[in-house]
């Protein structure tokens, strides 16, 4: 009975103290909003990243340039053990992979950087030379159009599939004077600031026109060529297709300076065969080569180094979590403190009348405790409109918000009430009724 008395006295005098408790919740409502937002963000980029490396499929390997070492422990060393060198794979690796038993594709990839223009439209892009299973193994379906074929590759056609923004920048200007004599709608632009977060995540973001280029020639360096397709929004952490211009590999090769591959992406039939290949693979790529300047990983490989990464991203995340409650903890402290000092003259009439030093005590440990709380849920719902509207307006990537960083975040608020408010409410409690009276 004394305790729930207390514990109405506690939501009794945070009433009469609205202002103050607002000021000193403000800490925790700070911290624990900031602790949710991490989280979700470590969370959603972990989530990302595994999805985006898991989409490649278990029967699929990477080859890459630059020497990936192992760690101690046999696992691929993505941290420390990359070592950085130009790359020295080339097409005829890829023609060599794909000699290999129980391979079943092989993609090869080159990336460089380029100019496309179209009219007065000119802006920079990604150059992709591939082959035709581009579009299946990068999951990066079609808006319109189609994409090449594989005798269109061995023809050395000049073709090309437009990224989403690429094929967008370059009807900017077309859209505009279209539309202005009522042919085409042009569809809402996105807010300067929304444009700008996408950019930094994704690279150049325009707003999208009700037009396209399918069938219409546009020049990339000083070559032209005729788009045939143009692949859907594709606004993904680390692998956005949305700026690249992709051709026919062998195009590629005979029309612009890239040499060599970025990657090779290669298939297996099936993962019972999978470490078999990865052996013939390195093995393969290794004659055309004089030392061992590429890598051969297979999924479950990237994935542990992904997993490595991602928990020294949580520990780091820790701390700054610790750091900031650990503040709040002591700003909370500080506040109930100077009010066990304002409310002097109440805990010694209080105490006159007959106030135990336990109930004194859980009145202001209720106050500290009930003020954390109230802080905590705010802050938990100050964090669940920020992720809403994050994953409403950005494309990036989803944050995620686990049950687990909810039950952490009340936890937290309780373990600071409990932790910080022990020292304000001994204080109020060990007072002497006499000179808490004469305090003026």
């Amino acid at each position: 009975m004394k305790i729930f008395n207390a514990f109405k006295l506690a939501c009794f005098g945070l009433w009469a103290n609205k202002f103050r408790v607002l000021s000193a919740m403000m800490g925790i409502v700070i911290g624990i909003f900031a602790v949710l937002v991490l989280i979700s963000i470590a969370v959603g980029v972990k989530d990302t990243l595994l999805k985006q490396m898991g989409s490649l499929g278990a029967e699929q390997i990477l080859v890459m340039p630059g020497r990936v070492l192992d760690s101690a422990n046999g696992q691929k060393d993505f941290l420390s053990g990359l070592t950085s060198v130009p790359s020295t794979l080339t097409y005829e690796d890829a023609k060599a992979v794909e000699a290999v038993p129980n391979v079943k594709s092989v993609t090869p990839q080159l990336e460089t950087v380029s100019k496309a223009a179209y009219g007065e439209q000119n802006v920079q892009a990604v150059l992709v030379g591939s082959t035709d299973q581009y579009s299946r193994i990068q999951h990066a379906g079609l808006s319109e159009g189609r994409f090449f074929t594989k005798e269109e590759q061995e023809g050395k056609q000049r073709v090309v599939v437009l990224g989403h923004n690429i094929h967008d920048a370059l009807l900017g200007e077309t859209a505009e004077r279209d539309s202005g004599v009522g042919n085409t709608p042009v569809a809402e632009e996105k807010a300067w600031w929304q444009r700008a977060l996408d950019s930094l995540m994704t690279g150049t973001i325009v707003s999208a026109q009700e037009t396209t280029l399918v069938g219409q020639k546009l020049k990339v360096g000083e070559v032209d060529y005729t788009v045939i397709g143009v692949l859907e929004p594709n606004a993904t952490l680390g692998s956005s297709t949305d700026n690249n211009v992709v051709m026919p590999i062998e195009t590629a090769l005979a029309n612009t300076d890239m040499k060599y591959l970025n990657k090779m992406i290669v298939e297996a039939n099936n993962t019972d065969v999978i470490d078999e290949v990865d052996g013939a693979v390195f093995s393969a790529i290794k004659q055309n080569h004089r030392e061992i300047d590429f890598s051969v990983v297979k999924q479950d490989q990237m994935l542990g180094a992904i997993q490595n990464v991602t928990k020294i991203l949580q520990v780091m995340l820790l701390g700054i979590t610790a750091t900031a409650l650990f503040i709040s903890g002591m700003g909370i402290m500080n506040v109930m403190s100077m009010s066990v000092r304002e409310r002097t003259r109440e805990i010694g009439v209080r105490k006159a009348i007959g106030a135990t030093t336990f109930e004194i005590m859980a009145q202001f440990f209720f106050e500290t405790l009930l003020l954390c709380l109230m802080g905590g849920l705010i802050g938990i719902g100050f964090g669940y409109v920020f992720m809403e509207a994050w994953n409403h307006y950005i494309d990036a990537f989803t944050l995620v918000l686990p049950l687990w960083a909810i039950k952490l975040a009340l936890a937290s608020t309780l373990v600071i009430g409990g932790l910080f408010g022990i020292y304000p409410a001994s204080k109020a409690a060990r007072m002497k009724p006499s000179r808490a009276l004469r305090f003026e």
